[in-house]
């Protein structure tokens, strides 16, 4: 073997680790799933034809008024949630970017400590302060806002105030490093020529910091496409997202290929909004380099 056919092989034999668990724990589950989405149910009783190939489970979910309207939900919510955790941890990272370094990894460590508890504990915490005898409706209550309290919980309110709260880190710890990168410098050199905080935030910090924003929305965007926590304890049932379909059809109902196909129907969802979404990501990313 020649020196050159050794340099050639090298690398893939460093990436042989990498791509059998690739193919084993992704690669090799998602042919499962599309396999069993194909069988033909025996009547939610949890047992299907083992030799059967079948679109039936497709057809119903997406020939019903119902399924559709799921796959809408989840792709509303999922855009919804998104935005939000941006625009509100757009702020909150230039906030924490303008600290001192060690106030700065303290703030960062309060972002992430909701990350580290179980997150049915979390939201059991949001649903208390969003109740009917919560702070949030007492505090409005007692300013005369409202003569009673006002249902947050159990609809869409609760919904995007749930996934948001449990999204909004990973957009904070992307453009917290995002902001960290832009030169300083300029931002003073536009002060020292004249612009206003606004004015160079607009003319130099936001255009320089769209890159950071635009990875953070991709990330944003694929959490909440597969929203279940949240719609699952601080939804209704106009509420439910794809996840929490295929939690239902499964162990609910016992129908596992109606399961897999709305698993199927998930990724392919996940995989065309991201697709979409790459356009205006780019977009964003030369505007960026533009001003760089």
């Amino acid at each position: 073997m020649t020196p050159h056919s050794t340099r050639s092989v090298v690398p893939w034999l460093l990436a042989a680790p990498a791509l059998i668990l690739l193919l084993a724990l992704f690669a090799g589950p998602v042919l499962i799933l599309l396999r069993t989405s194909l069988y033909e149910s025996t009547g939610g009783t949890g047992f299907y034809r083992p030799d059967s190939w079948t679109l039936s489970a497709y057809s119903e979910l997406l020939g019903e008024r119902y399924g559709r309207g799921i796959v809408a939900f989840t792709i509303i919510l999922g855009v919804a949630v998104a935005a939000l955790s941006v625009a509100i941890g757009y702020p909150l990272a230039l906030f924490i970017h303008s600290l001192p370094q060690r106030a700065k990894a303290l703030a960062l460590g309060a972002v992430i400590l909701p990350k580290l508890t179980n997150v049915f504990v979390v939201l059991y915490g949001v649903n208390l302060l969003l109740g009917n005898t919560g702070p949030v409706n007492r505090v409005l209550l007692a300013l005369g806002l409202t003569s009673e309290p006002i249902l947050l919980t159990h609809n869409l309110f609760g919904v995007l105030v749930a996934e948001t709260y449990l999204i909004m880190p990973y957009a904070v710890l992307v453009l917290v490093p995002a902001l960290d990168r832009i030169d300083p410098t300029l931002t003073a050199a536009a002060r020292g020529l004249g612009a206003g905080p606004w004015t160079a935030f607009r003319r130099v910090t936001l255009p320089l910091s769209l890159p950071g924003v635009a990875i953070a929305g991709q990330l944003c965007l694929i959490w909440a496409l597969g929203a279940f926590v949240g719609p699952l304890l601080l939804g209704g049932p106009e509420q439910a997202t794809l996840a929490v379909k295929v939690q239902k059809d499964s162990l609910g109902y016992g129908d596992w290929p109606r399961a897999a196909a709305t698993a199927v129907l998930s990724l392919v969802t996940v995989a065309v909004c991201v697709a979409l979404y790459s356009r205006p990501a780019r977009a964003l990313c030369r505007i960026g380099e533009a001003r760089a």
